[in-house]
């Protein structure tokens, strides 16, 4: 049972890096055609926050892997 528990959390944290990656390639998508160096400072910060997010999620998935709790 606790298998599928780890499995269920598994499935969670990579729904939730997809989505990450999504969202930073949204940013950098959309800060090609802004011009307001306000803006374009507020989308920079936020693809960095994501690209934070994605490093942090991507370590917790293979340290879930490495200690054996998903197999």
């Amino acid at each position: 049972m606790k298998g599928a528990s780890n499995m269920n959390t598994l499935d969670k944290l990579q729904d939730a890096l997809q989505d990450e990656m999504m969202l930073q390639s949204l940013y950098n998508k959309h800060m090609v055609d802004i011009t307001n160096p306000e803006v374009r400072q507020l989308f920079t910060q936020m693809r960095d926050t994501k690209m934070q997010n994605i490093t942090r999620l991507q370590q917790e998935i293979q340290q879930m892997m490495q200690a054996g709790k998903i197999g």
